[in-house]
């Protein structure tokens, strides 16, 4: 998972809430908005994420792999009434995976309330990754999201065993680099190499790379052991 920066909202989505004020009988509430609107809406969103799931950082909206809105409070909440003003804040919406048949992600959460908001950055500061792929977090409420809430670490899946692969190939590169450069007893190199590999990873905008969360821990853990 990594922080996710919201973007103004989208004319689409201003004008339909605009026309749904103004038009009787029509209620105010996610609901309504369809066609054009919806799709507007979510190309949106898959462009400020990088068209990565909000939640296990997956591929979504290209080709064949589905993307979705999500509410990251509950629409439909069961401990209140619903909230059509908070159903349609574009602060509240982001892109997500269509669920691995309700394995993961939104479709295992349901309408639960999270602790883990990937708007908000502070909520994923205790997360950490096993070397076997396996997402965790020091904080105890996080860590139920990430595993019971929505799945990430769930049997059956192709999950864990993509960002143990993913954060295996990054060590195999830098060590790479570092014997190329002829470097193994070279701190100040290793430590450079080490950034730049983590600088790549940063800086990304557009079309982000996959489990760029399990990437980004694992840059950032070799770096600091040469910092």
């Amino acid at each position: 998972m990594i922080p996710i920066v919201k973007g103004k909202e989208p004319a689409a989505l201003t004008k339909a809430k605009r026309a749904m004020r103004n038009t009787p009988d029509t209620t105010f509430n996610y609901t309504a908005l369809r066609g054009e609107s919806k799709r507007e809406v979510l190309e949106a969103l898959l462009a400020e994420q990088g068209h990565l799931c909000a939640y296990c950082t997956c591929r979504i909206g290209v080709g064949d792999r589905l993307a979705t809105i999500e509410h990251l409070i509950p629409q439909n909440p069961e401990d209140s009434a619903p909230d059509g003003e908070l159903s349609l804040d574009y602060h509240n919406l982001v892109a997500v995976c269509d669920g691995r048949g309700g394995a993961t992600c939104d479709k295992r959460r349901g309408n639960e309330p999270l602790t883990v908001d990937p708007t908000k950055p502070y909520t994923l500061d205790s997360i950490f990754y096993h070397r076997d792929g396996r997402i965790d977090a020091v904080d105890g409420s996080v860590r139920r999201d990430l595993e019971v809430m929505l799945g990430l670490n769930a049997s059956g899946t192709n999950l864990c065993g993509n960002r143990s692969k993913t954060m295996e190939a990054i060590e195999k590169s830098i060590d790479r680099a570092i014997k190329r450069r002829g470097a193994e007893g070279n701190r100040a190199v290793k430590k450079a190499i080490c950034a730049k590999v983590l600088k790549l990873f940063e800086n990304q905008v557009d079309m982000k790379e996959k489990y760029l969360g399990a990437k980004l821990y694992k840059a950032r853990k070799l770096f600091s052991k040469f910092a």
